[in-house]
C-alpha cells in the first residue's frame, strides 16, 4: 500500500439532497465539517455532526446521512487514515503519550464529535492551501498537518483521543510490541526480554515481529544499531566509546557485526569518509 494511500486528505462538495446510505469506512476518517448537517448510525450509537464540530469515525460499517446547508450545500475537509498511520503516530510520540495521567474513557464509541475553537478553523484554512500546492514533498507536508491534528487534539482531549487509539487497533498488542522494539534498539535486550515486556511468548513474538518489520528480529536489530553506530562515526565520536551506545557489552563484538556489514573495521569507516 503506498503513502498517499494509507493517508489522503478529500475535500467533499455536494448541492444534492442525499438518502441514508449504508457506508463501509475502509479507513478511519476526521470530517471537519464545514457546511451542513452529517448523521452517522454505527452499531453501538448515532451521532450527528453539525457546522460547529467535526468528528473521529473509526473504521467499519455505519449508515450515513448527509443534510444540505441553509445555502443547500454540504461541504467537508476529510482525513482518511490507515491504522499504520495512527500507529505510528503513537509510537513517535509514545514518550510524550506516556507522560499523560488521563486514561483512555470507559463506554467507548466508535466515533468522537468535538466542537470547532479557534485553531481547528485556521487549520482548515491552513488545509486548503496545501491542497493547493503541487510539491514533490507532498505527501510529508500532509504527514506533518496529520501529526499537527493529532497533537492539538490530544493535548487538549487526551483521554478521548486514547481511547480513539485503542478502538482503531485491530490487535493492540502489535502497537506495544512496536514501542517496546523500537524504545530498545540500543538496550540489549534478548528476545525473551522483550518478548516478555510484550506479554507475549518467543514464538508468537518473532511471528508478531516477522509480520510487522518484514525482518527477522536478529536482522532488524543488527540493521538499525549499524544505521546508528554509522551516524555517531560520521559525528566523530570515538569508536571505542560508539559501541556502549549501541547496545554492545565490548567492542569486539561491536567491531565484528561491523565488519558484517560494511566489510571494514568502524575506524576504517570514519577515517575513509
Amino acid at each position: 500500500m503506498s503513502n498517499n494511500e494509507v493517508l489522503k486528505l478529500y475535500t467533499y462538495v455536494s448541492n444534492e439532497k442525499a438518502q441514508r446510505n449504508k457506508i463501509f469506512l475502509q479507513q478511519n476518517l476526521i470530517s471537519l465539517l464545514e457546511q451542513g448537517e452529517k448523521v452517522v448510525h454505527y452499531d453501538k450509537g448515532k451521532t450527528i455532526i453539525s457546522d460547529n464540530q467535526f468528528a473521529l469515525l473509526t473504521s467499519g460499517n455505519c449508515l450515513m446521512t448527509e443534510k444540505l446547508s441553509v445555502n443547500e450545500v454540504y461541504k467537508s475537509t476529510m482525513w482518511f487514515f490507515d491504522n499504520t498511520v495512527l500507529t505510528n503516530f503513537f509510537v513517535k510520540y509514545a514518550s510524550v503519550i506516556d507522560k499523560i495521567p488521563s486514561k483512555p474513557t470507559a463506554g467507548e464509541q466508535p466515533f468522537l464529535v468535538f466542537e470547532k475553537d479557534e485553531f481547528i478553523r485556521n487549520y482548515i484554512v491552513s488545509l486548503k492551501y496545501i491542497q493547493e500546492q503541487h510539491s514533490v514533498f507532498s505527501y510529508e507536508k500532509l504527514e506533518l498537518k496529520f501529526e499537527e491534528l493529532m497533537m492539538f487534539l490530544l493535548e487538549k482531549y487526551p483521554r478521548e483521543i486514547l481511547s480513539f487509539q485503542l478502538r482503531s487497533q485491530e490487535e493492540y498488542s502489535d502497537l506495544e510490541i512496536r514501542k517496546v522494539v523500537e524504545q530498545n534498539i540500543t538496550n540489549n535486550l534478548t528476545l525473551e526480554e522483550l518478548a516478555f515486556l510484550c506479554h507475549t511468548s518467543i514464538s508468537t513474538f518473532k511471528r508478531k515481529f516477522l509480520k510487522l518489520y518484514k525482518l527477522p528480529p536478529r536482522q532488524y536489530f543488527l540493521q538499525r544499531r549499524m544505521e546508528i553506530a554509522t551516524s555517531l562515526l560520521l559525528q566523530n565520536e570515538n569508536p571505542g566509546e560508539v559501541f556502549y551506545k549501541v547496545g554492545y557489552e565490548n567492542h569486539s563484538s561491536f567491531s565484528q557485526s561491523f565488519k558484517q556489514v560494511y566489510g571494514i573495521s568502524p575506524k576504517a569507516f570514519q577515517n575513509k569518509r
